[in-house]
This record gives C-alpha cells, structure tokens and sequence, in this order.
C-alpha cells in the first residue's frame, strides 16, 4: 500500500508519535511518504529518522518568500520546472483566493505533482485537512482520505465547527487518540459513524527493562515535555518545592526545550531550587532513556492552556509507565484513559498543587507503592498501548 502522511513539521523531536505510525508501517511492508507543512530546525535527531532514512521519504514544499516580487518570481520558476504539470497548476492559480494563497498552494501542492498516486492519504491533525481538501479538488489526490485528531485541533477556541465545515464531508474517515477527543470532534460536526479511536502506541522494545534498581543518593523525579503553557510545568515545579522543604533528598529533573525554559529557570531561582530542579533542555532518545532509567516517579501536570490548547494523550505517560515508573498527572482530556488512578499512579485536578503535592509525598515515602504501581503499568501498556498492535487496527481501517 501506498501512504501519504500530509504533516505539520517532520522530522519533529517531540513528536514521536507521528515517527511510531511511520516506522510501524514500513515495517510492515508500505510505503509511506511524508508530505510537511514546514522545515524545522531542530540540533537533535531522533536515531530512528536516520535507521529508516526517512528524510529519504520526506518531501518538502519550496519556502514562500515574504517579499512578493521574489514571491511571483520564485512562482514563475517553479511553473517553468513543471511545465508537464501545466494543466493542474493553471487551476491551483485560477482559483478565486488571494495570490499569496494561491503562490502558497501551489508551493504546498507542488511536492505531490510528480509522485505516483497513493491509495490513502492521512492527514495528521485537523488543520491538516484543508490542503487535502484542496488536492482532492483538484484531482491531485486520488486515494482514500483520513484526519487524525491528536489534541489542540479540537480543543483550540478558534478551531471551531465553523472552521471545519467545509471539510468534514471531503473524508472517508476521522481517528482520534482518546475517546475524550471522539466526543470533542462530534460536537464539532464530525460524522460519529466516520470516527475510530486509536490511541497513540509505544514501541515496547524501546522502553522495557529500562529501569535502574540500585541504590541512589536521591529519590528523582522526571518530566519530559516541551515547555509550553498545556504542560503546566510551573505547577509541578510548585508541587515539588513543597514536598522538598519536607523531604530534601529529591531532585527533580525536566527534559525539554521550548518558550518557557527562561521563566521556568527564573520561577526555580526564586524557589531557591537550583540544586534541586534541573532543566535540562531537548535531548534525543538514549539522552532520555537515561533519565528513565534513574527515575522513580513521572510527573506531568497538563492543563487547559489560555486559549484552549489541550493535550490529547500525552504519550510520554505511556512511555514512563512502559519502563514501570508510577505517574502523577492530571484529569485532563485523553490522560485518564492512559493511567489508571490509583493503580499505575494517581490523577489529581488541574492546577491543584496541593493535590500533586500530596500525591509525590505519597510515593517518595512509599517504595513498595511505587514499584507496585510501576509493574500495573508495565501490564496496562503492554495491553492497551502496543504500537504493532495499534498499527495493525490502522492497517486494517485502512484496508476497509
């Protein structure tokens, strides 16, 4: 079979989900292509991107200059290199939108005029779907059409039924990663016949056994998420000042990169916490897996952002439990469906420092919790969240 993946950015470090779906594929004998929205630059890579020769497979579209001049020249090039292509870019071009949109179409489009025909292609998030909607317009696209939800996309103020109205008739399906998300997307006008839940899956070999048992100088926390406003870090980080002033042999450490690294350090600074917290910006997958296997619980505090951005699944939970460490989150969207409270670690309210508190007390006084908790959720995700098993119910969607 062959597969288009229309993305945001790849390859994108903090987004191994989209990675997990790639590889699980290929491994089992497609062919998959990757379609981004942008480039991104990022330092670090993720050692699969480079197993699988993925940027082999990734095709982006040409950058659309700000200054419009060299915007239409750059068009004019581009025109001239597909001039076999002349028929469907003559109608990306006549369409009645501004130019600049109709430049930035064509630069979108531009990747897919030279490839064969793909029997599906899916979109990932929902403000992926326009563009398909457009090649499928145009004739460009030809196979069956998939939209997954991962979060944001349904949960963002201004991505409302409006915004999606003209696409919802334009799919053969719709997959969202939690049932919290199905019911989200309902309201917004999506079929509920058209809509399968797959959750996003772990690569189990990836993360068993990862666990270090020996005796260590502190009991050490661990978060590993881009430093946006949905993760809620500052909560954690209040959470945990609290039960250091009563227990000072933790340590609590953070893995990620993103806007809010400079107030976070400051946030710590104030706390007086600098040899207590520590941000240790991006890092690949061995850099983390260090950092699981030294860890004794996984903190992760998501909120509802301001302007509605919210998680989906929040996969590093999975990932934590797969190396058997307990979990302390939060009641927020698709995370109750992945931790079982009580059981593979506990769920308190959003923003509730005191109740996160309580929790990470509870499990730094109690090893015998933690490790009974850390095995539940070795158990829970060898069950539920099995990417090879998860791949397979989207082959088989895609197969119907």
């Amino acid at each position: 079979m062959r597969i288009a993946f229309i993305v945001e950015v790849f390859p994108k470090l903090s987004e191994t989900f989209i990675l997990n779906q790639v590889t699980g594929l290929i491994d089992q004998g497609h062919e998959v292509e990757i379609f981004p929205s942008r480039r991104i630059r990022e330092n670090i890579m993720h050692p699969r991107v480079k197993k699988y020769r993925l940027i082999n497979h990734t095709f982006f579209a040409p950058y659309l200059p700000e200054n419009k001049l060299v915007a239409k020249l750059k068009c004019m090039f581009h025109i001239l290199q597909n001039a076999g292509k002349i028929e469907v870019i003559s109608k990306i071009l006549s369409l009645k939108i501004p130019v600049r949109f109709r430049i930035n179409l064509f630069f979108r489009l531009l990747p897919f005029l030279n490839r064969a025909p793909f029997d599906i292609i899916h979109c990932h998030f929902g403000t992926m779907g326009k563009i398909a909607v457009y090649g499928k317009s145009l004739d460009i696209f030809k196979g069956k059409m998939i939209l997954s939800f991962y979060g944001y996309d349904a949960t963002r103020f201004t991505l409302d039924a409006g915004y999606y109205e003209s696409i919802v008739p334009q799919f053969d399906h719709f997959i969202t990663i939690s049932n919290y998300l199905r019911e989200k997307i309902i309201k917004l006008g999506f079929p509920p016949e058209k809509i399968s839940t797959i959750p996003i899956g772990v690569n189990l070999e990836d993360w068993a056994h990862q666990r270090n048992t020996g005796k260590k100088s502190a009991i050490k926390l661990l978060t590993v998420a881009r430093l946006v406003e949905k993760k809620g870090i500052y909560y954690s980080i209040m959470a945990f000042s609290k039960v250091q002033s009563m227990n000072c042999g933790l340590e609590y450490h953070i893995i990620g990169d993103g806007p809010l690294f400079h107030p976070l350090s400051e946030l710590i600074a104030e706390l007086n916490l600098q040899n207590k917290v520590f941000l240790h910006g991006a890092m690949d997958q061995d850099g983390v897996k260090k950092y699981y296997q030294q860890a004794d619980i996984f903190v992760l505090p998501s909120i509802t952002a301001s302007d509605g951005n919210s998680e989906g699944q929040g996969l590093v939970l999975q990932e934590a439990q797969a190396v058997g460490l307990p979990v302390v989150a939060t009641f927020h969207n698709g995370i109750p469906e992945g931790v079982k409270d009580g059981e593979t670690g506990f769920l308190v309210g959003e923003r509730n420092i005191r109740a996160m508190a309580e929790k990470i007390e509870m499990l730094t006084n109690n090893e015998t919790l933690r490790q009974k908790m850390g095995g539940n959720g070795i158990k829970l995700i060898s069950k539920k969240f099995d990417n090879k098993v998860l791949v397979q119910k989207t082959l088989l969607l895609y197969a119907q």
